[in-house]
């Protein structure tokens, strides 16, 4: 698979960090699912953080070893009948089995298993029409700010021009679009903030199968979307 745009190198660091919403970690965990280039980066990421936090313990210690281990015993012999609380560890969605090749033929691991059951394939996925030639399914069992919603655009279609009052990430599961950025195809990600407006156009003959996961709303630019926002909660 020839992917030409990832999520940023923050974007990244935010997911190995545990710092990422939940609805932004499932896209990230099903773009690596099918990116062995943003599975690498994680991965030095996650090493530099464990260094890091390595190095900081062991010069604590050295600064204060004699009273750290004297605190560390007077502790455990005051609390030696308490039930220790478990040690929280920051939430990631897990990263499935990769998938190679030149499209995405299953859908992958992190967000089948978001899906409601029995749906196998995208053409099980229960569609509701948005727009003419643009149909949606949110996504309901994500506890986060945000949402996270897939989205089928019919070919020639283009979603209406628009900007984001937060971060938005899209990636690209089937088909392509075209616009203000460039073009992505299956596996690309669009890493985008607020400062960025465009307006996405299915530019082939084969539907265009995307996830998006925002923080906030769109922000139309036109009349017409802004009046319908309301009524489809994107």
């Amino acid at each position: 698979m020839n992917i030409k745009h990832h999520p940023t190198d923050q974007t990244l660091m935010d997911y190995a960090g545990g710092s990422l919403s939940q609805a932004m970690e499932l896209l990230v965990a099903t773009h690596m699912t099918v990116c062995p280039h943003c599975r690498g980066k994680v991965s030095g990421f996650e090493t530099m953080a464990g260094a890091a936090l390595e190095t900081t313990n062991t010069m604590e210690m050295a600064d204060h070893s004699l009273d750290h281990v004297m605190a560390m015993l007077e502790r455990d012999t005051a609390n030696e009948n308490i039930v220790p609380e478990e040690v929280v560890t920051p939430r990631k969605i897990a990263v499935g089995e990769s998938i190679t090749g030149s499209a995405i033929t299953a859908i992958p691991r992190p967000l089948a298993e978001l899906l409601p059951v029995g749906v196998t394939s995208l053409e099980d996925i229960p569609w509701k029409t948005l727009a003419p030639g643009v149909k949606h399914f949110q996504l309901k069992s994500i506890e986060s700010k945000g949402t996270v919603r897939l989205m089928k655009i019919a070919p020639g279609v283009s979603i209406p021009d628009h900007g984001h009052h937060g971060h938005e990430m899209t990636l690209l599961i089937k088909g392509s679009y075209i616009d203000e950025i460039g073009r992505f195809r299956a596996g690309d990600v669009a890493d985008l903030d607020d400062d960025i407006d465009h307006q996405p156009i299915a530019d082939t003959a084969e539907e265009c199968i995307c996830l998006i996961a925002t923080d906030a709303p769109m922000r139309f630019n036109r009349l017409l979307p802004k009046l319908l926002q309301p009524f489809f909660g994107i």
